[in-house]
């Protein structure tokens, strides 16, 4: 017998079981195609692939679309789905796959979530009007959906406001929108914007600021007051009738000062105020305890009178009881308090009347603080008078004087201001120099803090400046370009850098615009923009920033138009 033996070939069996094996459980934004194409593998009862099987894919929730629908399975028993892009609406997404062969048709399942923003609608807070330097009424609000119309909640929206303005973040709530808490205007007048923008979607909007328009401002104790085009208009306290409105109630709100004369310079003090007219007629208005109003009385004005015994002025400079006029010749009159030789008479006392300072000297400038006097000689030297308990006078010494005295070193000085109880004065470089109470770091020089200095000492910074002023416990300069540095006390935010920390060497006010002059009061100061608009910082209780409010302000906010 003979026994005959060789391979015998057995292929599959008919298809008995399918499954899914790739693409299932996805997750990606709604109307994307997911990044693992949908496959399924086909075998026989002991699970060898079966290929040649028809394969039917179709959607069966969630919308979107597929290719490559109906397909075969390979050698390996396997049918791929060409594309699956789910559907437009964010949630469930579901494929249903009939396998030739077999009764019941699997399931693959994918979830669509939101994508990125694509649209930022605006919805309200466009096309406002507002102060500059001031909150808008209404913070704008944007609605933020994907490329599909789905809705982005708990997602951050970025405010960007130009001309210095301050946006912010938002985040969106359960519909989707966003409102910025406060679009606070830049101190440019005239249209600004702000952006809304999350991912590459952005909106835009509009907003028109208006400023105050001043050719010069002078801040107070408590109160501020401007020259505009048509004279002058004041705002702030008014316990003694400092605003000259006819009445000794404060108020909010800048209002002309009452009469027929256009001032064209202004000066304000603790509780009085004075200007010039055009022909260099000097009149005051306020309080007038010890005669600083000059017209030969004690008695308070709410309304300007006339200063009398004396000829026309070119500059006027007022301080807590006393106030002080330049003339045309360079002679310098002074009229008030005098107890503590502020005056420069050679005496301590006091007059109702202009009385010359001693000494015949020609001045260019005066500066009047709370208890002295400084005076910028032609020739460029300083000299002060009154009290120098501090060193305020700056002669080396701490000894009140009745007449001028020059200001200790052979420096000159191309300017001179005057604080409570410290003077500063700028040399012909623009470096600034300080001396007197230093306690509240208004001096600039760093540490370790002088509590006083009774000679000049250099503002540290290597700072130029133009201009200088001095309050009550800071001071300020102002650049060539236009940009504020201030230091000292900085309790109410009166040196506009948006906080409220004491600074003992010069820091940039967040002004975002150039100034053109600037004004310091007792915890306030004030500017000028180059466009002209008279814009406010720091104190407000008294309503001396002349915005409406009583609210303090940490950084230059416009004057409300009344």
């Amino acid at each position: 017998s003979s026994v005959i033996s060789g391979d015998i070939a057995v292929g599959p069996g008919a298809a008995t079981v399918a499954v899914v094996v790739a693409g299932n459980n996805q997750t990606v934004p709604a109307g994307t195609a997911v990044p693992v194409k949908p496959a399924v593998r086909v075998a026989d009862a002991s699970d060898n692939p079966v290929a040649g099987v028809t394969v039917a894919f179709s959607v069966s929730a969630g919308g979107g679309s597929i290719a490559g629908a109906n397909t075969v399975t390979n050698a390996q028993g396997i049918a791929t789905l060409d594309q699956w892009t789910l559907g437009p609406v964010a949630g469930g997404n579901a494929l249903s796959v009939a396998v030739g062969g077999l009764a019941t048709p699997l399931g693959i399942s994918a979830t669509g979530i939101v994508g990125p923003a694509a649209t930022l609608g605006r919805v309200d807070g466009d096309g406002q009007t507002g102060t500059i330097g001031a909150a808008l009424p209404l913070g704008p609000s944007v609605k933020v959906t994907d490329a599909f119309g789905n809705i982005l909640a708990g997602v951050a929206v970025t405010f960007t406001a130009s001309d210095g303005g301050t946006g912010g973040t938002a985040v969106t709530d359960a519909g989707g929108t966003a409102r910025l808490k406060a679009w606070r205007l830049g101190l440019a007048a005239g249209p600004q914007t702000l952006v809304a923008s999350r991912d590459l979607a952005t909106a835009t909007f509009s907003a028109t600021g208006v400023g105050y328009q001043a050719s010069a401002v002078a801040a107070g104790a408590a109160h501020s007051c401007a020259v505009t085009s048509t004279g002058a208009s004041c705002w702030g306290n008014n316990n003694f009738g400092q605003l000259g409105r006819g009445n000794q109630r404060s108020d909010s709100l800048p209002a002309p000062v009452l009469g027929s004369v256009a001032f064209q310079q202004v000066a304000t003090g603790f509780g009085h105020t004075c200007a010039l007219a055009a022909g260099g007629q000097a009149w005051c208005w306020g309080q007038n305890s010890a005669g600083q109003l000059g017209d030969g009385t004690q008695t308070s004005r709410t309304t300007p009178v006339a200063v009398t015994g004396a000829a026309s002025f070119t500059r006027l400079a007022t301080g807590t009881g006393h106030t002080c006029g330049l003339k045309g010749d360079g002679s310098l009159f002074c009229w008030g308090l005098g107890a503590t030789g502020q005056l420069g008479t050679g005496s301590t006392l006091s007059s109702v009347l202009p009385v010359a300072v001693t000494g015949g000297y020609q001045f260019a400038a005066v500066a009047i603080g709370d208890a002295h006097s400084c005076g910028l000689r032609v020739d460029g030297v300083v000299m002060c008078w009154g009290r120098n308990v501090d060193g305020r006078l700056g002669d080396g010494t701490t000894e009140d004087r009745t007449a001028p005295v020059p200001v200790s070193g052979a420096r000159t000085y191309t300017t001179v201001v005057a604080g409570l109880s410290h003077t500063c004065a700028l040399d012909a470089g623009g470096n600034a120099f300080c001396w007197g109470d230093g306690s509240l770091g208004q001096l600039g020089v760093g540490s370790p803090l002088p509590l006083t200095a009774s000679t000049p000492r250099l503002v540290i910074g290597g700072h130029l400046f133009t201009a200088l002023t001095a309050g009550a416990g800071h001071t300020c300069g102002l650049t060539a370009a236009g940009e504020a540095w201030c230091w000292g006390i900085n309790s109410r935010g009166q040196l506009g850098d948006g906080t409220t920390l004491q600074r003992i060497t010069p820091v940039a006010v967040k002004a975002g615009v150039p100034l053109a002059a600037l004004s310091a009061g007792a915890e306030h100061t004030c500017a000028v923009t180059v466009e002209g608009n008279a814009v406010c910082w720091g104190r407000n209780v008294e309503f001396q920033l002349g915005d409406g409010s009583r609210a303090n302000r940490l950084l230059p906010a416009g004057i409300k138009t009344p």
